[in-house]
């Protein structure tokens, strides 16, 4: 399974971005992610960090029936360690690296309430499967869920997607009146049993997110800025409410886009270790913000991260996406990164995608997200 790009806490890990469509590049929905030994030696982004979010952090190694020998118990801060060798064993045996880190294990576990929303599997006194429960929007539940390679065919990824559908139902007299109630989980494409075991339990294919990276040893083009604008720094303090309202305008059309009150919202842009402001670039028209990206560093990776880039409505199609990635690029090589890296629904209906191949972006790996609906709407 993978997380996807959708839960709050993260800003995404298959972050949704809305970059403004620009000409030209290739639909990437027909693009096929690079993956295994496909991958040249520089394809594979100096990234030695094995070990925070797709469109989708992934994978999930599916399997058998249950097994009697299955044990589910709650993660704890000893068991972090054991959980965290699962996670980035099921990315390594799918797309050759992972992008987990102890850290960001450590922040996703804070952000939970591990007693009722996370679960570790053991095999034969092995840990063999970690999952986790995020609500997303409304009737719509997210779950992250990894099962170890080496312990498949236990019915360890069977028993995952079971706890996380037995939780939601448990959610019940939560659940808003009159939505419809899904619960949603993705895999990396590479693993070939997800589909099947899915489709077994009920899921319906939704979407599909891209990780996109790009090498930035070389230096990148110059971004060109169309008169009227202009960069500032950005202090979040001070500027937080501007982009706040720049960023729900931006992203009002987008599929997985969460509206927060202010302070929530500020709390998981600005909250998250990585933020830098001086990363971040923000252009301005006047008093408005009209084009944005929040960059982190070392976020979901061993690279610079392009968390949320933005440009609203009115100023699209004038090349600020183009001049906010170039922009960024510039600002991770300045600090010492060789690879920037984001995430992208496939549909993304401004054409991001394309945008992002314009400049040199290629995709490393591409996670499908799947859906089960729980109750109908009304």
């Amino acid at each position: 399974m993978a997380r996807i790009p959708v839960f709050p806490r993260r800003d995404a890990r298959l972050e949704r971005r809305d970059a403004g469509l620009e000409p030209g590049g290739v639909d990437a929905r027909h693009v096929r992610p690079v993956l295994g030994d496909e991958r040249s030696d520089r394809e594979r982004l100096h990234h030695t960090t094995v070990g925070e979010r797709a469109a989708c952090r992934t994978t999930f190694t599916f399997d058998g029936p249950y097994a009697p020998a299955v044990d589910v118990v709650r993660p704890s801060a000893d068991r972090l360690d054991d959980a965290l060798a699962v996670l980035q064993a099921s990315e390594v045996a799918v797309y050759g690296t992972s992008d987990w880190s102890a850290d960001e294990l450590r922040e996703e576990w804070k952000g939970l309430d591990v007693e009722q929303d996370a679960w570790l599997v053991e095999v034969d006194g092995r840990t063999a499967g970690v999952a986790h429960l995020h609500e997303q929007k409304g009737g719509r539940y997210f779950g992250d869920a990894y099962v170890h390679p080496e312990l498949t065919d236990r019915g360890v990824g069977t028993r995952l997607l079971a706890s996380l559908e037995e939780r939601v139902r448990e959610l019940r007299p939560d659940w808003p009146d009159g939505e419809r109630i899904v619960l949603e989980a993705a895999h990396l494409v590479g693993d070939d049993r997800a589909p099947g075991l899915f489709a077994g339990r009920g899921f319906e294919y939704a979407r599909s997110f891209f990780r996109m990276v790009i090498d930035v040893t070389e230096a990148q083009p110059d971004p060109f800025w169309p008169e009227g604008v202009e960069l500032r720094p950005f202090e979040p303090d001070r500027d937080g409410p501007m982009l706040y309202d720049a960023e729900i305008e931006a992203f009002s059309d987008e599929w997985d886009y969460v509206v927060h009150e202010y302070d929530t919202w500020r709390e998981r842009a600005f909250g998250p270790s990585g933020f830098d402001p001086r990363l971040a670039p923000v252009v301005w028209a006047g008093d408005e913000v009209v084009a944005f990206s929040r960059n982190y560093a070392k976020r979901n990776g061993n690279w610079g991260f392009v968390g949320t880039l933005g440009v609203r409505p009115a100023w699209r199609r004038r090349g600020l996406g183009l001049a906010l990635l170039r922009e960024s690029f510039g600002r991770f090589r300045e600090t010492g990164e060789t690879t920037v890296a984001l995430g992208v629904d496939v549909e993304n209906p401004t054409g991001a995608t394309r945008l992002y191949e314009r400049a040199g972006m290629r995709v490393l790996w591409q996670a499908d997200v799947w859906q089960k609906e729980l109750r109908a709407a009304g």
